[in-house]
């Protein structure tokens, strides 16, 4: 089976099976090129909504006034803000519209920046808004991490917990740390419930991931305690 260079989101989730086939008590031939297709026009009909959607906010954010009201400027940031945070799990080369997003977004936060003046209670404030966004946006080109937490689900919930396997270590670490520990116990809960129906082979590569949950359930229970 052909994937593209750039899949997105629901493409991204069938490759993830067609590789991780046992894991998920597939044969690789299940996944036939009538879903691969089907996935594929959904994240093609997704992009072309971006983009109409990112045209619009683009367009907004080059015609702002100098003088435009700090709520306009403000709601226009977050719409950006949220651009950036959807294009990260886009079908295709999204590269160039990150690009666009950054320097836009960039741009408003130097008008709202000039807006605050001399106050340093508000520059202070807006250097921790900054430093939030990199970290954010950082995480997003995990796109694991952004296709786990989009509102619309490209991967299903009942297919999370493998889902969450089959990432790189590097991957899991940084996903750990968005969950609470009720979630975790969930997850390790739902990972448990999956491997009874598998044989040792299959799950013995995923072990190791399966412990990094487990201590992160463990010191996140502590802490609470602490606390």
């Amino acid at each position: 089976m052909q994937f593209i260079e750039f899949p997105g989101a629901h493409e991204r989730q069938l490759q993830r099976k067609f590789n991780n086939a046992a894991l998920f008590s597939l044969d690789q031939n299940d996944i036939t090129n009538e879903m691969l297709l089907m996935a594929r026009q959904q994240d093609a009909e997704e992009l072309e909504t971006f983009m109409n959607s990112f045209r619009e906010v683009v367009e907004r954010a080059v015609s702002l006034k100098p003088n435009e009201q700090s709520d306009v400027i403000l709601k226009l940031k977050e719409e950006l803000d949220q651009h950036y945070e959807h294009c990260c799990s886009l079908q295709g080369d999204i590269s160039k519209i990150k690009q666009a997003l950054t320097t836009l977004i960039s741009a408003i936060m130097s008008a709202v920046r000039t807006g605050a003046g001399n106050d340093l209670a508000a520059q202070s404030k807006l250097d921790e808004e900054d430093q939030a966004r990199a970290e954010h946006f950082r995480l997003q080109e995990l796109v694991f991490l952004t296709d786990m937490m989009r509102q619309d689900q490209p991967i299903p919930a009942d297919e999370l917990a493998l889902s969450f396997l089959t990432e790189p270590m590097n991957v899991v670490t940084e996903a750990l740390d968005l969950f609470q520990p009720q979630h975790l116990a969930t997850l390790i809960s739902d990972i448990h419930e999956k491997f009874a129906s598998l044989d040792d082979e299959t799950i013995k590569p995923f072990h190791d991931k399966v412990e990094a949950i487990s201590k992160k359930l463990t010191e996140s229970a502590e802490s609470d305690l602490k606390n």
